[in-house]
């Protein structure tokens, strides 16, 4: 790859480098702001700590393996994961902000989940085809996964720090609250939805983002790499 196109593709990848390194001082600023009764040492630092070491760790690959790992198809595939993350994030909105009732809510949440998941994996099954390699369709539903997770991620963060008041405003979470607060062992409403919330964050980064991405991207290398020999 040439200087020039290798800059080129540096642009996705720096997008998702800078999206990590804000949800890096987001959780840290979850962890002081929202402060359980035996703040600070608590599952909740623990939980933090994890999640910035885990971050930290795809930072530094991003980081230190650049010039490795970056190809046109690999910023194809962040580029087109940073779009579908922008559907989490119209869906975290909608949760959160317009708040609709159950069980239209879950309806909403399983169509976001089902055009994204689709969406990971046509794009594995394309590069899959188009090279004719199981493990382009993984590669691409790794990277796709993983900056869809990010932008996700990133979503409910900001939703925790600058948003509560519309956590707090929330019919379901009221309600969850008023059943849960004399067990929960949490000193209020905010710091019970901010970790619960923060759960949420890193399940779309991890779970929903990278694993759920390698699976789609393994399905997809399969499904391109078979219609590729069905078509030779």
């Amino acid at each position: 790859m040439g200087a020039m196109n290798y800059h080129e593709a540096l642009k996705s990848n720096n997008i998702l480098k800078t999206i990590l390194v804000i949800c890096i001082i987001l959780i840290v600023s979850v962890w002081v702001i929202y402060r359980p009764l035996d703040w600070p040492l608590v599952k909740e630092t623990a939980f933090c700590l994890l999640s910035l070491i885990l971050i930290y760790a795809i930072q530094f690959i991003l980081w230190t393996k650049e010039k490795i790992l970056i190809s046109d198809q690999q910023k194809k595939n962040v580029a087109f994961g940073l779009c579908f993350g922008l559907f989490w994030t119209i869906e975290i909105s909608i949760n959160n902000i317009i708040r609709p009732g159950l069980p239209f809510r879950d309806l909403i949440d399983n169509i976001f989940w089902a055009f994204i998941a689709i969406s990971i994996l046509v794009t594995a099954a394309y590069y899959a085809f188009n090279s004719n390699m199981i493990v382009e369709g993984i590669k691409s539903g790794f990277w796709s996964g993983l900056a869809s997770g990010a932008v996700a991620c990133l979503t409910a963060l900001l939703m925790i720090v600058f948003g509560m008041k519309f956590i707090l405003l929330d019919p379901l979470n009221i309600k969850e609250w008023s059943d849960l607060k004399e067990s929960s062992g949490y000193s209020g409403m905010s710091v019970y939805f901010a970790y619960q919330t923060f759960a949420g964050a890193l399940g779309h980064l991890f779970v929903l983002g990278i694993v759920m991405g390698v699976i789609l991207g393994t399905i997809g290398g399969l499904f391109g790499k078979i219609g590729r020999r069905l078509l030779s």
